[in-house]
C-alpha cells in the first residue's frame, strides 16, 4: 500500500490521527519538547517534559517513548521521539543553563532520523493514521521530517501472505511546504525502489527483469534508456560482462540511462554495478556470508534513481548479470577479452570460476 503524504493547519490537540509524533531534546536538566509540541504540552498542562522524564526519557537521539493522551488529544497516543543534542546548533554549553528551545536549529540528518525512528515504533499495520509535530519551521526542517518519516513507514512484504502493511497516511501538522513535499515524495519512491530490488529475492530479479525494471522507470521519468542483450554485447565486444555473466544460465544486460538538462554545462558518467546475485568467492566465503549477495545490485538501483532532476547531464550505465558456477564458467586462466580491446587473464576466483 502507497503511503499518503499530506499536510495540515491543524493543531496536534485537534490532528485526527492515531498517534502524534513529536520531539524531544536532550536538556542539561532532562528531556524538553521540541518545537512544534507546544500545543501537546499545553494540553497536559505543560506536564510533557515532567511525564517523559518520570518515564525514563532522556532525549537522546531517536530514544522513543510512548504515552497515552488519556482524551486529552484527538489522538489517542503521543510518540515521543528523541533529536539528541549533536543535531541542533548552538550545541549545549554547560555553563549555559537557559535556553529557548524554538531558537535551535536542527541538522536535517537528525530530523530525518528522528521521525523515521517515530514511525517505525508504530509497527507495521497498527497505527494507520499518523500525524508529525516535530520541528518543521522552513522548507529545509519541513523536507526531512517528512522524508524520513516516508522512509520509516516502509514495508516490503512481497513474500509474507499477511505480511505488515505501510501507514496509510502521514500528514506533516503546522504548516504548507509544496516544494519541500513534493522533493521527499520523489526521494522517498527512488529509495524505496532501491530497497525493493536489494530485497527481491535473486530468483525473481534475473537480469532481464531488472533491465526491464529498468525501462519502466525510463519510461515514467522521462529518461533515454537503451538496453544491451547478450547478442548486442557480443556484437559490442563486451567479454567482461560475457564471462562473468555465462556462469549463469539467465544472460547478462547493459543498461544505458540518460537525462540532459536544458541548461545543462557539464556532463556527469554514473556506473553501476548490477549483479543480480553474487556467487564470487563461493569457495571462500562461510555461508553466512553468501546471503547479502542478492543485494550486489544495489548500486545499479541506485545509479537508475540518481540519472534525473540535476542541472547536468547524467549517463548512467548498469551492468547486470547473475554469477553462478556451472560447466559454462569461465575457467582459471582463461582470457577475456573486453569492450576497451584490451586482454585480460582470469585468475581471481572472485568471479564465477569452475576450475
Amino acid at each position: 500500500m502507497t503511503t499518503t503524504l499530506l499536510t495540515s493547519q491543524a493543531s496536534p490537540r485537534d490532528a485526527q490521527a492515531d498517534a502524534i509524533i513529536l520531539g524531544v531534546i536532550q536538556g542539561l536538566d532532562g528531556p524538553m519538547p521540541a518545537p512544534g509540541a507546544e500545543d501537546v504540552d499545553a494540553a497536559l498542562d505543560g506536564t510533557l517534559a515532567a511525564t517523559l522524564a518520570v518515564l525514563g526519557a532522556t532525549g537522546k537521539a531517536e530514544e522513543v517513548t510512548k504515552i497515552a493522551t488519556a482524551g486529552r488529544l484527538a489522538a489517542p497516543l503521543i510518540v515521543a521521539v528523541g533529536i539528541g543534542t549533536d543535531g541542533a546548533s548552538p550545541a549545549f554549553e554547560q555553563e549555559a543553563l537557559e535556553f529557548e528551545p524554538e531558537t535551535l536549529e536542527f541538522e536535517p540528518e537528525a530530523l530525518r532520523r528522528a521521525a523515521g525512528a517515530g514511525v517505525r515504533a508504530l509497527g507495521q499495520g497498527k497505527s494507520r493514521r499518523i500525524a508529525l509535530a516535530l520541528p518543521a519551521r522552513d522548507d529545509a526542517e519541513a523536507e526531512a521530517v517528512a522524508l524520513g518519516a516516508l522512509l520509516g513507514s516502509y514495508a516490503f512484504s512481497r513474500y509474507r501472505g499477511n505480511g505488515g502493511q505501510a501507514a496509510a497516511q502521514i500528514t506533516l501538522l503546522g504548516g504548507d511546504w509544496p516544494a519541500a513535499m513534493n522533493r521527499s515524495r520523489i526521494l522517498a519512491d527512488a529509495v524505496t525502489l532501491v530497497r525493493d530490488l536489494v530485497n527481491t529475492g535473486p530468483s525473481h530479479l534475473v537480469p532481464a527483469i531488472f533491465a526491464a525494471e529498468a525501462e519502466r522507470v525510463a519510461g515514467a521519468s522521462g529518461l533515454e534508456v537503451a538496453v544491451l542483450d547478450e547478442k548486442a554485447l557480443a556484437e559490442g565486444g563486451y567479454g567482461g560482462i560475457l564471462g562473468v555473466g555465462q556462469g549463469s544460465v539467465h544472460p547478462p544486460r547493459l543498461v544505458r540511462l540518460a537525462y540532459s538538462h536544458p541548461d545543462a554545462a557539464r556532463t556527469v558518467v554514473l556506473a553501476g554495478k548490477g549483479i543480480t546475485f553474487d556467487s564470487g568467492g563461493l569457495s571462500l566465503k562461510p555461508a553466512k556470508g553468501m546471503e547479502a549477495m542478492k543485494s550486489d545490485m544495489g548500486g545499479a538501483g541506485d545509479r537508475g534513481t540518481r540519472a534525473g532532476g540535476e542541472r547536468r547531464r547524467v549517463h548512467a550505465a548498469r551492468r547486470e548479470h547473475a554469477q553462478w558456477h556451472r560447466a559454462a564458467s569461465l575457467r582459471r586462466d582463461h582470457d577475456l577479452r573486453r569492450h576497451h580491446g584490451r586482454g585480460a587473464e582470469h585468475r581471481r576466483r572472485g568471479a564465477p570460476c569452475a576450475g
